[in-house]
């Protein structure tokens, strides 16, 4: 029994040290994304635009692997999925670490990265449900949202790994260099930490999930029918989370550079102390989800991001470094807080058959259309309106309009013993 359980321990944390990587290497992109602007679409006003949507195109791809990777995972195990996606961000990375610029093969280049860009999306689409979903089934009833709040945590710990890369590189090689070649470093960093998770996965025990019968319908199929509610509350929980992560920590520091007028340096220095202030929130509120429960601290956290998300923006506006800092770090607060609960949640609104499958598809639709898409929206409408502000407003109003629902709808997931959880209804 002790050497199960070091096993299954074993397994959790090769688990939740994926997310590392994976998200290492995805938000890398966003990240350097004025630097990519200048190698591979160096001509006319829109080339960050142009950058942001090209970014964009992962999480266009995330569906679709979703799709394919959530069968995988709910026939042929948790871990062949995962062991498969690794694979496929290693090679999505070291391609663009490799990629030439546009001066060397003109828009082929831009072609390429656009090409790549949209494997790491389709890795992705596996990754970070798949790690929500094991976690969760491995977990004991009392801590699962403790156990899957690491998944989100380790995210941010790969997007400050990434933000931080990139600003030591910028600090090194100064902004001229880490625009003509050193931001390649991060991105074949990043290939070769994915290529590592590989034989480590190979390490991983499968979860006690009851296994499904041949004849019952495809996962996919039985998610989509039967538990059709589960995946709109999946959709709306993640709605929320995408939005706010992505106009509240990722797309900072291209807010700070842009529209605030903030040099690379201090754009990349606000990113990592967003990432940072999100690590340490959110193992808390995961440990806070299990003794409060689920619905409650979903409610509290919503409440606590529409409130603060207008006159923190308004901060970043200041002169004052200090005041910027910390308006950065408390922006941070409600979206990793929000990812936290998120972790534990999703996986216990569904049953076992089609969990993965039912996830894959409602959490990546979601982040494809309110996270992915969201920093050229909100880039483009900032140029629109001429309003410093946009991206507060956006965030608010997506926040309110998914939110209520999600928490109106949702099933308090501490309640269902382990055994509930893991057997097909």
């Amino acid at each position: 029994m002790a050497t199960d359980q070091q096993a299954r321990r074993r397994s959790m944390l090769i688990a939740a040290s994926g997310t590392v990587i994976e998200w290492f290497d995805f938000s890398l992109f966003f990240y350097l994304a004025t630097s990519l602007s200048h190698t591979f679409f160096p001509h006319g006003r829109y080339a960050l635009l142009v950058t942001l949507a090209t970014g964009a195109v992962g999480f266009l791809f995330r569906p679709l692997g979703a799709v394919v990777f959530g069968h995988i995972g709910d026939t042929k195990g948790r871990t062949t999925a995962l062991i498969a996606s690794a694979g496929l961000m290693a090679i999505a990375m070291a391609g663009i670490a490799l990629m030439p610029g546009y001066e060397s093969i003109g828009v082929w280049g831009g072609i390429g990265v656009l090409c790549l860009r949209a494997l790491a999306g389709f890795s992705v689409g596996a990754e970070y449900t798949g790690i929500m979903v094991y976690l969760m089934e491995s977990a004991s009833q009392h801590r699962r949202g403790f156990a899957a709040s690491w998944a989100a945590a380790n995210s941010e710990v790969g997007a400050l790994l990434a933000v931080g890369s990139a600003a030591l590189t910028a600090a090194v090689l100064g902004t001229d260099g880490l625009h003509e070649w050193g931001w390649r470093l991060p991105f074949a960093l990043g290939a070769v930490l994915a290529a590592g998770m590989i034989p480590l996965r190979r390490y991983m025990v499968e979860t006690p999930v009851e296994k499904p019968d041949p004849q019952e319908a495809t996962p996919l199929k039985h998610a989509l029918t039967v538990q059709r509610r589960n995946v709109w509350i999946c959709f709306f929980i993640s709605t929320v989370g995408s939005a706010s992560y992505f106009l509240t920590i990722t797309y900072l520091p291209t807010y700070v550079e842009t529209v605030r007028q903030g040099d690379s340096q201090l754009a990349l220095g606000m990113g990592t102390i967003a990432a940072f202030a999100a690590i340490l929130v959110t193992p808390l509120i995961g440990w806070l989800s299990d003794v409060w429960g689920r619905r409650r601290t979903f409610g509290a956290t919503l409440a606590v991001l529409v409130l603060i998300v207008l006159p923190g923006y308004a901060l970043l506006g200041s002169p004052s470094i200090g005041v910027v800092t910390a308006a950065v770090a408390v922006l941070a607060l409600p979206a990793a807080a929000w990812s936290a609960v998120a972790a534990a949640a999703v996986p216990e609104q569904f049953d076992a058959h089609g969990r993965y499958s039912g996830m894959a598809v409602g959490y990546n639709v979601a982040t494809v259309l309110f996270g992915g898409l969201t920093p050229a929206i909100v880039a483009q409408l900032t140029e629109v309106t001429g309003d410093a502000l946009t991206p507060a407003y956006y965030a608010g109003v997506i926040a309110l309009l998914a939110g209520v629902p999600a928490v109106w709808m949702m099933r308090e997931g501490t309640t269902l013993t382990k055994r509930q959880l893991n057997t097909h209804s």
